[in-house]
């Protein structure tokens, strides 16, 4: 197999550290990051990618944590991992994003709400952000 080709696949166990390094590493949201949730892009023995999908208790599910490791950008792999992830999915995802970010989901459907339409967890989530911004810029961190 060439050691550049890269698939795609659900993570296992073994992936998580691998999965917790790329999210810490990029300053995303770093609560609820269950390995079971996602899907890894992978090259060789290395983990460029991944793309969760979080499965709430109220029911709804908010797609998450999409980053791809800074070296691979560039080569459609988020684009590719989003459409693996979604390909099969029947149910409402939801997703939280800034306006800069917002219109590049739409060929996959997400499309603009109030955030008070949104289910419960999912307003919770959107609510934590300026919690997160706080916190980001106290640590002198940049957000992302």
């Amino acid at each position: 197999m060439d050691q550049h080709a890269i698939g795609f696949r659900r993570a296992t166990e073994q992936d998580e550290q691998a999965i917790r390094a790329l999210v810490h590493g990029e300053r995303l949201n770093p609560t609820g990051i269950r390995w079971a949730n996602f899907l890894v892009a992978a090259m060789a023995d290395r983990i460029v990618g991944a793309v969760q999908i979080r499965n709430h208790s109220d029911g709804s599910h908010e797609f998450g944590s999409l980053v791809v490791a800074s070296d691979q950008r560039g080569h459609g792999i988020a684009s590719r991992m989003i459409d693996a992830l979604l390909a099969d999915r029947q149910e409402p995802i939801w997703m939280i994003t800034s306006e800069q970010h917002a219109d590049m989901f739409a060929r996959w459907g997400f499309r603009r709400i109030e955030p008070a339409t949104a289910p419960v967890k999912v307003r919770f989530n959107y609510r934590m952000g300026p919690l997160a911004r706080i916190l980001s810029f106290l640590r002198r961190q940049p957000m992302r």
